[in-house]
């Protein structure tokens, strides 16, 4: 009885060190934050609508719109030209986008841009250049399909070198657009 008393006692007092051991490692530092991110610029849009009409084959033309955007506070963002498909019907598919006193040229190779805008009214010219292919391919009517899109480039979003058009100073066209 003895022994088992012994063994008993030998566990209890070897399993107590090793948790007196355990917590003997001193914290001497403690670090807690929170991280308060500028909120990503806020902007809304008026769409424009472009129409090309009834196509024919190796036929080239060109079609102008106007949208306005809207933007509450500074910020980069990418602007985007949804080209899939494209390349099955137009041999040639170029779109002019003036926001500002910026110009960006879209085709089938380039198809985004990042940008810096300021708080303003801006009215955004928009110019299509196409030449429909010989045989051309594809779905024979499209409506509504997102052709250009906006957006606030996001903390995890790239910007890569060679996207940027403008500077930080660029000025907007406030005065211009209003819909008065």
């Amino acid at each position: 009885m003895k022994t088992w008393l012994l063994i008993a006692l030998a566990f209890l007092a070897g399993f107590s060190g090793m948790a007196v051991a355990a917590n003997m490692n001193g914290v001497l530092a403690y670090l807690s934050y929170h991280l308060i991110l500028p909120p990503p610029p806020t902007y809304s849009t008026v769409a424009a609508y472009i129409d090309l009409g009834n196509l024919t084959p190796g036929m080239s033309g060109t079609a102008e719109a106007t949208a306005y955007l809207y933007v509450n506070s500074s910020g980069y963002f990418k602007v985007e030209l949804h080209h899939e498909g494209l390349d099955d019907v137009f041999s040639n598919f170029t779109v002019v986008v003036a926001i500002g006193n910026q110009t960006l040229t879209f085709n089938l190779h380039r198809d985004e841009y990042t940008v810096y805008l300021t708080p303003g009214n801006y009215t955004v010219s928009i110019t299509v250049y196409y030449t429909v292919k010989p045989n051309p391919k594809g779905p024979p009517n499209v409506a509504h399909k997102p052709l250009i899109t906006i957006k606030p480039v996001g903390e995890h979003e790239e910007k890569s070198e060679g996207n940027y058009t403008g500077s930080i100073n660029q000025g907007n066209d406030n005065d211009q657009g209003s819909e008065d």
